[in-house]
């Protein structure tokens, strides 16, 4: 064998990459998917008892047990409040679904109905514009959570008013005051810290002790939000919410009417108005219209009977052809019968006469008779009345 032709099979040697360094960093924590699903939840099972209460407060007709129940409504609503805290806290956005824009005034009241104390809030000056839709749920939350702390440390007899001024730039400043014992003045340094998203070290707070403030100050370094607490000169404290104008917007105007329908124009256009001279008015339409071939319906019920003028003391009186009239039926109109006058010689007014002279001697009995009927008619509704 031609060792220039042979070829040999050689095995490749294997090359061992030396392990990876460890790793400093530790490996992701499952409590937050594990929290997360806990306030899912929590928020399911809430939602789910509210429109169980709804329908019993439906229902229910006694007071004393109606204020029950929405006692307990409320406690669920609160409920909620702290699962949806709890997303936050993880980083996760409490998605709503119906977002609006939400006016000052029911950012307040939103607000309020979370906390457990709502009655002694007082709403003060409130500018009438708008929270955008966007971040109009977690205003809500920054101003439940800072209405709760202020009714939680303030006495239970002392309102906590709540107002909103704007300010030069178009912001709006919320201020919510109590009247409490106030803050320690390193407190006030370290809260402000924490809600300004600096916290001092070393902190000398405990963080789980203001649960409602870290929730604040997570959601105003979303939205850019500048939360400030204060003490008060008589006493209590002051939190105020500085909310950017790029968050605001006037408030929406409810929907026009429907373009289907047209709507009156004022002032109206030039062109004949009924009344004037040559322009007849139109008659009123008849309510409710009469149906086809029917009189009187029976839910309508007659003023009064009508009288019956068949045995009434008058005379018939003479037509212009000398025939007396036939007399009517009881209760109903004259019946006007088509003829034409105009080849009648009977018909021809009669030939005018001496203003000055009065009714012919002709028509005297016939006056005579009327003016006798009407002073026996008189007579009679007279004695009627003082009979009765």
């Amino acid at each position: 064998m031609d060792p220039t032709v042979a070829q040999w099979d050689v095995a490749p040697q294997e090359t061992h990459e030396p392990p990876p360094p460890p790793s400093d960093e530790p490996p992701p924590s499952p409590w937050p998917a594990i929290c997360e699903q806990f306030a899912m939840r929590i928020m399911a099972s809430a939602y789910q008892m509210g429109s169980h209460l709804e329908a019993m407060e439906t229902d229910e007709q006694d007071p004393d047990r109606l204020e029950r129940l929405y006692r307990i409504d409320h406690a669920n609503t609160r409920i909620r409040r702290h699962a949806e805290n709890l997303q936050v806290l993880l980083g996760r956005r409490v998605e709503d679904a119906n977002p609006q824009t939400v006016t000052l005034v029911d950012v307040v009241r939103a607000a309020s109905s979370a906390v457990e104390h709502y009655p002694r809030i007082r709403m003060g000056h409130v500018l009438d514009l708008a929270v955008v839709e966007f971040a109009a749920d977690d205003v809500i939350r920054v101003l439940t959570e800072l209405l709760d702390n202020a009714t939680r440390f303030s006495p239970p007899t002392s309102p906590v008013i709540v107002s909103a001024f704007i300010t030069e730039d178009g912001s709006v400043l919320l201020r919510i005051e109590d009247a409490g014992v106030g803050l320690h003045p390193d407190h006030v340094v370290q809260l402000n810290a924490l809600l300004g998203g600096r916290p001092l070290s070393p902190a000398t707070l405990d963080p789980a002790a203001h649960l409602g403030l870290a929730v604040v100050a997570h959601l105003a370094g979303i939205h850019r939000l500048r939360v400030t607490l204060t003490n008060r000169p008589s006493g209590g404290t002051t939190a105020t919410v500085l909310v950017p104008g790029a968050l605001l917007c006037e408030i929406p105007t409810p929907a026009g009417p429907d373009p289907a329908t047209p709507s009156p124009v004022w002032p109206p256009p030039p062109g004949p108005v009924p009344g004037q001279a040559g322009v007849p008015i139109p008659p009123p339409p008849a309510w409710p219209p009469p149906p086809a071939g029917r009189g009187t319906e029976a839910w309508s019920t007659p003023m009064a009977t009508p009288p019956d003028s068949t045995h009434a003391p008058t005379v018939r009186l003479a037509t212009l052809a000398g025939q007396a009239a036939e007399p009517q039926p009881s209760g109903g109109l004259p019946r006007r019968v088509p003829a034409s006058v105009r080849d009648d010689p009977a018909a021809a007014p009669p030939p005018p006469g001496d203003p000055g002279a009065g009714s012919p001697p002709e028509a005297w009995p016939d006056e005579t008779a009327a003016f006798a009927a009407g002073v026996s008619d008189a007579r009679t509704t007279s004695d009627e009345g003082q009979q009765r």
